[in-house]
Parts: structure tokens; sequence; C-alpha cells
């Protein structure tokens, strides 16, 4: 056995590990998407996924179903993160009691505008100005904040 075969062994073999890393971190991005960071598993699950691939043209099998599944768990986090500050913004906005017991506690209200301040600040970050203001449109009905 020559030198060059053992070396292509042993990148055939770390690709394999990688590929079979990936795959299983798609699957822990997939179960992880209800109750802990997906973000993390999917993203180093999308990396290792890329990275067995080495010199070679395409994807090996485990791979690729790794790939897709943290694809679809990195979808689905990011679906849900959106639609829990859009539902947490809608109902907060329209809860009348809410906002009795908000104006009767003034460090309460206080803590209550900086965070949507934040939120606000972070959506027009990562979206832009004009999601943020058709969000705005769409939550209030007399078109105020």
């Amino acid at each position: 056995m020559d030198f060059e075969s053992t070396q292509y062994n042993k990148r055939e073999a770390a690709a394999e590990r990688l590929a079979t890393a990936s795959l299983i971190l798609g699957i822990v991005s997939l179960v992880s998407t209800l109750c802990c960071c997906p973000f993390i598993f999917s993203a180093i699950g999308i990396v290792l996924a890329l990275l067995s691939k080495g010199a070679e043209k395409a994807l090996r099998p485990r791979a690729k179903t790794g790939l897709i599944l943290s694809v679809i768990g990195l979808v689905i986090s990011v679906v849900i993160v959106v639609l829990t500050v859009v539902y947490s913004i809608f109902t907060v906005r329209n809860n009348p009691e809410y906002f009795r017991y908000i104006e009767g506690n003034p460090i309460l209200r206080d803590q209550m505008n900086q965070s949507m301040e934040q939120d606000e600040e972070l959506f027009r970050k990562i979206y832009g100005d004009d999601f943020v203001d058709k969000m705005k449109e769409s939550i209030d009905k007399d078109g105020s904040l």
C-alpha cells in the first residue's frame, strides 16, 4: 500500500465522519426546534455537510441528508421565532387589560417601552424599514405605537 492511497483512505474516513456528524446534527436541529438552541445545531450541521464534500464534486448521501435536515431545522426555527415575536406584539397591543396594568405601573411601562424599542431596532436591522412599517400597520388599527 502506498502513501497516496493511505492518505486517500484517511480523507475518505474523515469525510464520512463529517457527513455522519452532519446527519446527526440535522436530526438534532429538527428535534430541538421547540426546546432549545436549534440555530446552533443547524449552522454546525450545514458547515459539517459542506466540509465533508472536500475536493469531490458531489455531497455524500449522509451529508446531503444532514444538509437538508439542518436547513429545514433552520427554516422552522426562524419561522417560529418570527411568529412568536409577531404574535407577542399583536397580543400585547390588542389587550386593553394589559395596557391598564402597564399604565398603573410606571417602572413596568418604561421597561415595556424600552423592550419594544429594542425589538423594533432589531427588526429594522434584520428585515429593513419597510417590513417594520408594514408590521406596524398590520398590528395597529389607529396607526400609533
